[in-house]
């Protein structure tokens, strides 16, 4: 007799309460909590800290995972793998805290308006590009974005914090690291159109 052949299970959807996802969530709490310290430096640089381990953290933890499951032939819908619920929450959380910390700081310290902007030049690309995507019907059947950070989008996020830090302390430093950030965070938001058309 031949075996009846086996049908193929779709791989099991991410939890959302999985860790890694919980770790990602905590940005959240934090961008409120930067408006509650802003006006001290030591406190604010606290919360980036936490902010920066939780990013690594839920990384790490997601990549263990992954690679536990796939190792017992359990793998998931992706932890942080594009269309997973990590790939799309990662991002969120990121630029939701530093959105928020940056109004925070503007609102405390008051600083430049174009250094500001050049801070955020990364989002004032990828917040409407975010937006278009999730709300705007059709949009995901003609593009698939890959919201998930790569390099240029890691630097950029260091960019912006050395540069946020920079204007809190008031350093001699904080022009020049925010005409910094705002180049690494264009060429970011470059290297995310980018990969949308390539998937288009």
């Amino acid at each position: 007799m031949n075996a009846k052949p086996q049908l193929e299970q779709a791989p099991r959807p991410e939890p959302l309460l999985s860790l890694p996802n919980l770790l990602t969530l905590v940005r959240l709490p934090l961008a409120v909590v930067a408006w509650l310290v802003a006006a001290w430096p030591m406190a604010l640089l606290a919360v980036m800290a936490a902010a920066a381990v939780s990013d690594w953290l839920d990384g790490w933890f997601a990549r263990r995972i992954r690679a536990a499951r796939a190792a017992h032939g359990t793998a998931t819908g992706g932890l942080a793998e594009a269309g997973g619920r990590g790939a799309w929450l990662d991002p969120l959380c990121d630029k939701t805290f530093v959105v928020s910390t940056l109004g925070a700081v503007a609102w405390a310290h008051q600083p430049p308006w174009h250094w500001l902007a050049l801070i955020a030049a990364r989002e004032f690309v990828l917040v409407p590009l975010t937006l278009l995507y999730h709300l705007v019907p059709g949009t995901r059947a003609r593009l698939r974005v890959d919201f998930r950070a790569g390099c240029p989008g890691k630097l950029a996020t260091v960019a912006q914090f050395a540069a946020l830090l920079a204007v809190v302390f008031g350093a001699a430093v904080a022009g020049p690291l925010c005409w910094v950030a705002g180049a690494v965070g264009t060429a970011a938001a470059g290297h995310y159109l980018v990969r949308a058309l390539k998937h288009e």
